[in-house]
């Protein structure tokens, strides 16, 4: 499943729909970008959608939203960019945004900006050093297509060896709040060892309350003999958070 927020566009969201199970969320105002989703190891990846006229008109709030946004603690971070821009020819601090046409697949100038093609350039770099992925785009129909294809990628189990280059997640302690949480569910069937397994793969009773029943079902608990937590159990713990069918 995709968290979208609730200010994205609905093109978007009815595009991934068709590949992918969405749930709006307000994710925004709680310091999440626009797109959130757990990759099959169980880090989380988030994906801040802008219009280049967006960023080139404010760099400096497109830069703090981020570094919000990586203060989250969500383990990816990208950055997707819809249009593209280029140089002003003989100007050395000039950039010409460029977007698709509403109507047909040209492309067609947009505004111009006092900002130099290789700055903004240098910039991408320096995000790109702080562990912020850049990913551009045409238009929303190439950013549905992009979040599929990123969504699919992060499911596969052979991609797990790039684990090594995302920074650790932090499991919880046994006696972590959140697992008390979990426990204290009426009707939530959640004894210590269900809760710490859920609470250590997906950290918060937020993001596992927006999950499918499948996927929770998957959960493994225990350490030495691990078994998978179950549909039973899952949809127990849904209908106890009014989130079950």
């Amino acid at each position: 499943m995709i968290l979208v927020d609730i200010y994205e566009p609905q093109q978007v969201e009815n595009l991934v729909a068709q590949s992918i199970p969405v749930s709006r969320q307000s994710l925004n105002t709680k310091g999440f970008a626009d797109y959130l989703f757990f990759a099959v190891d169980g880090h989380r990846v988030q994906v801040e959608r802008k219009q280049i006229d967006e960023i080139l008109s404010d760099m400096d709030g497109t830069e703090e939203q981020l570094r919000r946004e990586l203060q989250s603690g969500v383990e990816e971070t990208i950055l997707l960019y819809e249009g593209t821009f280029e140089p002003i020819a003989g100007l050395k601090m000039a950039t010409q945004s460029w977007r698709k046409a509403k109507e047909g697949r040209v492309m067609v100038p947009g505004h111009k900006y006092n900002i130099s093609y290789s700055g903004v350039q240098a910039w991408f770099s320096q995000l790109d050093k702080a562990g912020i992925t850049i990913i551009h785009t045409c238009d929303y129909v190439g950013t549905a297509m992009t979040l599929v294809a990123l969504y699919n990628n992060s499911q596969k189990q052979e991609h797990t060896t790039l684990r090594r280059y995302i920074k650790d997640r932090i499991y919880p302690e046994p006696y972590n709040p959140y697992i008390q949480t979990l426990m204290g569910i009426k009707g939530g069937g959640m004894g210590e060892e269900k809760a710490k397994a859920l609470i250590g793969r997906y950290g918060t009773p937020w993001y596992i309350f927006n999950q499918s029943e499948e996927d929770l079902a998957e959960t493994l608990v225990g350490k030495d003999k691990p078994k998978k937590l179950g549909i039973l159990s899952a949809k127990k713990l849904l209908r106890a958070v009014g989130k079950g069918g």
